[in-house]
């Protein structure tokens, strides 16, 4: 059991983000209606199991039946569609992005983003892999997120994890996940982020 959301919503999507948050967009108060339209992005901290209001959008768009939202590599979050193809109060051909916080510092301007610079784009169980960043010992945290598969407010593919590791200099020896129950094979975004939870761009790996 956790807090409730905000707000009551149907067809709303919910993401994993590279710190293990989630974001809620989208959706309504009445299924496929023009009532209560949520044009907020809400954050669940799996830490507090509270919930924080994120950025509004104030494109009238809405994200009902048929929308999605979708974790892109750059760790903002594709929204998109909703109501095309029936007979729907807006038939939503479009896309917008959504940037969490985690992007910015305090003045609202962009953070400065950790990077990954090289090493393994294939994973092996339970084994030590070295990734090449930019700077070892700014590393808090290295993440594991399964890539997505959205349809109908759901996405049957994310899965989060947190790998441990260790800096040696630049180069992070990740330890994968330790077996296929864990992380099943497939493509995974991998990110590390610094002391101030800010995420690089990912490193697309294979387990």
């Amino acid at each position: 059991a956790t807090a409730p959301m905000p707000l009551p919503l149907h067809w709303h999507t919910a993401t994993v983000v590279p710190d293990g948050r989630v974001v809620v967009t989208g959706g309504s108060a009445l299924a496929d209606q023009l009532v209560g339209v949520n044009d907020c992005a809400f954050i669940w901290d799996p830490a507090t199991g509270a919930w924080t209001e994120g950025a509004r959008t104030d494109s009238g768009k809405a994200r009902l039946y048929h929308s999605t939202a979708l974790l892109l590599p750059d760790a903002t979050i594709l929204v998109a569609g909703g109501g095309a193809g029936g007979n729907f109060p807006q038939t939503n051909t479009n896309a917008e992005l959504y940037r969490p916080p985690y992007l910015f510092d305090g003045d609202g301007r962009f953070a400065p983003r950790p990077r990954i610079t090289g090493g393994a784009t294939s994973l092996r169980y339970n084994v030590l892999h070295n990734i090449k960043v930019d700077n070892g010992a700014a590393i808090a945290r290295v993440t594991l997120i399964k890539t997505g598969s959205v349809t109908h407010g759901f996405d049957m593919e994310q899965r989060f994890l947190e790998l441990t590791f260790r800096a040696e200099g630049n180069v992070l020896k990740v330890r994968a996940p330790a077996n296929a129950r864990l992380a099943p094979p497939g493509r995974y975004m991998l990110f590390v982020l610094n002391a101030q939870g800010v995420p690089s761009l990912a490193r697309l790996v294979s387990i």
